[in-house]
C-alpha cells in the first residue's frame, strides 16, 4: 500500500526550482535598432536558500516526486493548497521536482465558500495575515477570517448550522466536520498566532480524510503537534504524521536523497530542454 500524503502550499510551490533568466548574446552579435543584444531566453536555478538545512529539504522534493512518480506515495491536495499556490505564481515546469506527478484532490473539512461570498476575488484567494492587511486585503472572505470565525463558534451554534445544513447547501462530510470542530480549535488556540491557521486547517484536512501524513517545509507545525501529544491531559488525538521531506524519506527507509538535476550558476537554453 502507497503512504497517502497530503502535501501544503509551500511543497507544492518550492518544488519549482527554476526561473526564467535571458542571457545576452557576445557584443560581436547582432544588436536590435534601439542598440540592445539579442538575448536568448532560458531558465537559471532560483537562489539557494541562505538556511542551508531548508535548501536540503527542499532539495529532498526530486526524491519525493520520483516515488510519487513510482507510485509509493499517493500525493494529495486540496482546494486550498491549490489557491495557495496560485498566490506562490509557480509557472516554470521545467526542474520542478512534481513533474509527471498525479496529484489526487480531496476535499477540505468545510468548504469556505459556503459561508463567504463574494465578488471580490482579491480578498478570497488573500491568505487574511499581517502583509494582506497592511496592502488593504482586511475583508472577511479570506483564509484568515474564516478561520477566525469558524473558531467562535460554540455548541450552540454548530447545533444551528447543522439543523439547516440542506439550506446552506452543506453534504455529509462538513455536517460531520462541524461535529470535530474542537479539534481544530484546539490546535488554533494552542498555534499562537491566527497566521497558523492555515497550516492547522491543512492538518485537520489530511485529519478528515484519514491520510498517513502531511507533508510540510515548515518547522512549526511539526512542533505544535508534538507539543499538543505530549500534553499531560489529551484532550484530541492526532493520528497523522507531520513530516518534512527528509523525515518521509527516512520514514521510508531512504537515507540520501536523489541528485538535483539543475546547477547553481548555470543557464539553460529554453529551446534546448
Amino acid at each position: 500500500m502507497p503512504l497517502r500524503m497530503l502535501m501544503d502550499a509551500g511543497v507544492v510551490i518550492h518544488a519549482e526550482f527554476a526561473e526564467p533568466a535571458v542571457k545576452e548574446l557576445p557584443e560581436s552579435a547582432v544588436r536590435w535598432s534601439d542598440g540592445s543584444v539579442l538575448g536568448i531566453s532560458g531558465l537559471t536555478r532560483k537562489q539557494p536558500d541562505e538556511n542551508a538545512d531548508y535548501q536540503r529539504q527542499k532539495d529532498a522534493l526530486f526524491t519525493v516526486g520520483r516515488l510519487i512518480r513510482e507510485r509509493k506515495i499517493e500525493a494529495y491536495t486540496y482546494s486550498d493548497i491549490d489557491i495557495e499556490k496560485l498566490r506562490g505564481r509557480p509557472v516554470v515546469q521545467e526542474f520542478n521536482a512534481l513533474h509527471g506527478c498525479v496529484l489526487h484532490k480531496c476535499e477540505p473539512p468545510i468548504e469556505r465558500s459556503r459561508f463567504r461570498r463574494t465578488s471580490d476575488f482579491t480578498d478570497f484567494f488573500a491568505k487574511g495575515g499581517k502583509k494582506d492587511r497592511d496592502l488593504g486585503h482586511a475583508g472577511q472572505a479570506n483564509q484568515i477570517a474564516f478561520f477566525e470565525w469558524l473558531c467562535t463558534l460554540d455548541k450552540g451554534c454548530v447545533d444551528v448550522i447543522i439543523e439547516n445544513a440542506s439550506l446552506i447547501g452543506l453534504n455529509q462530510f462538513e455536517v460531520e466536520s462541524l461535529r470535530n470542530l474542537d479539534w481544530f480549535q484546539l490546535l488554533c488556540n494552542r498555534s499562537g498566532s491566527s497566521e497558523n491557521y492555515p497550516d492547522v486547517f491543512h492538518l485537520w484536512t489530511a485529519e478528515r480524510h484519514c491520510l498517513d501524513a502531511l507533508l510540510t517545509l515548515d518547522r512549526k507545525l511539526p512542533r505544535l503537534v508534538d507539543r499538543v501529544r505530549n500534553e499531560k491531559k489529551q484532550e484530541i488525538a492526532i493520528s497523522i504524521e507531520v513530516l518534512r521531506p527528509l523525515d518521509l524519506l527516512q520514514r521510508l527507509g531512504i537515507s540520501e536523497s536523489d541528485a538535483v538535476p539543475i546547477n547553481n550558476g548555470q543557464f539553460y537554453n529554453l529551446y534546448q530542454l
